[in-house]
């Protein structure tokens, strides 16, 4: 059986695959990448690498983890057999992005964080999402969980992020891209290009869901993953 080795993003832990590992229906084994545990980028890549030990990755990476599993991708190609990347973006953060992580740095190193803001919550999710208690209860519980420490850690460790734009014409491997016509972090062109830039990548876009699309539409998501894998 094909074992898919899942990365969580920012302030997630596995609750945000587990809505896709059920949907999966055990039809894969299914690895993960804990980088909630791991506070700096050279202790997340040590992650990889010690996943990687028992041969090339099918890596499955949502947001911040897309980023990492793409980066990783690129830079140990022998040891990623297939990469499906969800809700994220190869281009570096903007000056204003990285603007207003720095004042939340700030912040958080001088003041107690008190848990994600419900005006800050709905930018993560679609409407109609939004008073779902299995989409924002899991949020708001891995949140709660992780706290201070691994929201500052993660901030600081992936605020500089290069750009890997350029470099997705290396990729070697099967790529799957999927996001959310309603996502408010990623920017669906951003997606495109990527697949543009991907020789043989497949493209796809669920409708009606924001950022957190694995536990807004896992179904789905399972879905798309399981027919990208069929036949290899």
């Amino acid at each position: 059986m094909k074992t898919l080795t899942f990365v969580p993003g920012t302030m997630c832990d596995r609750r945000v695959w587990e809505p896709v590992w059920s949907a999966l229906g055990g039809a894969f084994g299914v690895g993960y990448i804990p980088v909630e545990a791991r506070l700096t980028r050279a202790d997340i890549r040590t992650a990889f690498d010690e996943a990687a030990a028992t041969g090339p990755l099918h890596l499955v990476g949502f947001s911040m983890g897309g980023y990492l599993s793409l980066e990783y991708a690129l830079d140990r190609p022998e040891r990623v057999a297939s990469l499906a990347v969800i809700c994220s973006s190869a281009r570096g953060l903007s000056d204003e992005e990285k603007a207003d992580r720095a004042k939340v740095i700030r912040f958080l190193e001088t003041h107690e964080y008190k848990g994600i803001a419900t005006g800050r919550l709905n930018q993560f999710v679609h409407p109609s999402h939004q008073s779902d208690p299995a989409v924002v209860d899991v949020i708001r519980a891995m949140d709660r969980d992780l706290r201070q420490r691994v929201l500052l850690a993660q901030l600081r460790e992936t605020t500089q992020r290069m750009s890997l734009m350029d470099r997705l014409g290396d990729l070697s491997c099967p790529v799957l891209l999927a996001g959310a016509d309603g996502d408010n972090l990623v920017r669906w062109d951003d997606i495109a290009e990527m697949h543009g830039r991907i020789a043989g990548s497949r493209l796809e876009q669920a409708r009606d869901a924001g950022h957190m699309l694995p536990l807004e539409q896992p179904e789905w998501l399972a879905a798309r993953i399981a027919a990208f894998h069929a036949g290899d």
